[in-house]
């Protein structure tokens, strides 16, 4: 019997590997990507100077030599399967810094931590809410202890976007539109029973300041802004004078702004010890939460410190004239000052040092999942509850 032959597309050369095709498309669009990126940064060359020259960028003097009292408050969230579902574990650290004449000096910790089991389809905006509640309860501890303290830094944000709302009103939502109420009202408590012994209300108080690495989105949005309209200029705080030519100048160019990615864009227009002009963020987002809070202002800007180190931006409470363009610059400054290690993750030092603590949640989570595993399957905690219940 003869057997037919099978015909290979290969042969016909209809078909080709993933590394025949990787090969030929980067043939292709090497050259389209490289121009691309190129022009992005020739147009960002040319809008920088124009930002510096606007106002919206501008240098910041850091304090020589750094004297400070400074708490870094920093939350992690990590979970693991185990039994069908996930454990997670997610805490704050709080670590306070002493620094005299540029000597550092560790002062006191406190910590916070909540281990639960959880449903994948809540776990990251659960994780973000339990943050900042913990942060918050942190923060108020130390304002609670009558230790001295200069700036209190926070790495999570301190109010909430509309965004974080459970995206539908059904029962498979529940815990996580409890913990979002929940939430709310502990931030607005906070402010409530504390604005008094913070800055601006209290002109010698402690800052407190939320610090992120993203949200970038915001200097964008408010370099778009035509300034020569009341709605344009009620975007940025009015003590940060503006240059109207170079402004002008600007207003022609927000197809080249919208051209460039968020990150490159900031880390573009931003060098070495400089920051933004400060905008109001609750006038871009009128949605934040709670909105008494949100009422009181919420003003942020963005920073950058050594070279390497990444763009950072500052969310406080307030608006002017309580907040004052010297204000910034001293915030900033310090902030730059207090940040001693560069690269990706370079923090202020009381943050570097509350994060690393929280490095050990992973292990310690997978420790604990192990002995929830161990005991389930002994059943020994079982065995302990029906021998209470032949007792009553």
């Amino acid at each position: 019997m003869t057997v037919p032959a099978m015909t290979s597309t290969a042969d016909s050369g209809r078909s080709r590997s993933l590394a025949q095709t990787l090969a030929v498309q980067t043939q292709v669009h090497l050259p389209g990507t490289v121009g691309r990126l190129l022009k992005q940064i020739r147009d960002l060359e040319q809008v920088a100077p124009l930002f510096r020259d606007a106002g919206l960028v501008r240098p910041v003097e850091r304090p020589k030599p750094l004297s400070t009292n400074v708490a870094g408050i920093a939350t992690h969230a990590v979970s693991c399967k185990a039994v069908g579902g996930f454990l997670y574990v997610a805490a704050a650290a709080r670590f306070d810094l002493t620094v005299k004449d540029n000597f550092v000096a560790t002062r006191a910790e406190d910590s916070e931590c909540e281990i639960d089991d959880i449903d994948y389809e809540d776990q990251s905006k659960r994780f973000q809410l339990v943050g900042v509640r913990q942060a918050y309860r942190l923060a108020e501890r130390a304002l609670a202890s009558e230790q001295p303290y200069d700036l209190i830094l926070l790495d999570c944000p301190l109010l909430l976007n509309r965004s974080m709302v459970a995206p539908q009103q059904s029962q498979r939502y529940s815990a996580y539109r409890e913990i979002y109420e929940a939430t709310i009202s502990d931030i607005g408590q906070f402010w409530t029973r504390n604005r008094e012994q913070l800055f601006p209300w209290n002109p010698r108080g402690p800052i407190m300041a939320g610090i992120a690495s993203q949200r970038f989105g915001a200097i964008v949005s408010v370099s778009q802004q035509d300034f020569r309209t009341d709605e344009g200029r009620k975007q940025v705080l009015h003590a940060d004078q503006l240059a109207s030519e170079p402004l002008a100048r600007l207003n022609g160019r927000r197809g080249t702004i919208l051209g460039v990615g968020e990150r490159r864009f900031i880390t573009g227009i931003l060098g070495s010890y400089t920051r933004t002009a400060a905008f109001r963020m609750n006038v871009q987002t009128p949605r934040m939460e709670p909105a008494s809070v949100a009422d009181l202002g919420a003003t942020g800007l963005h920073y950058c410190g050594s070279i390497g180190t990444p763009p950072r931006m500052i969310q406080v409470i307030g608006d002017e004239p309580g907040w004052q363009p010297a204000d910034f610059d001293k915030l900033a400054g310090t902030l730059m000052a207090l940040t001693v290690a560069g690269g990706s993750n370079a923090l202020p030092m009381a943050l570097q040092l509350a994060t690393a603590q929280l490095e050990a949640l992973k292990p310690f989570l997978e420790h604990y999942a192990s002995g929830v595993r161990r005991e389930m399957k002994s059943k020994q905690i079982e065995d302990v509850w029906l021998s209470e219940m032949d007792e009553l």
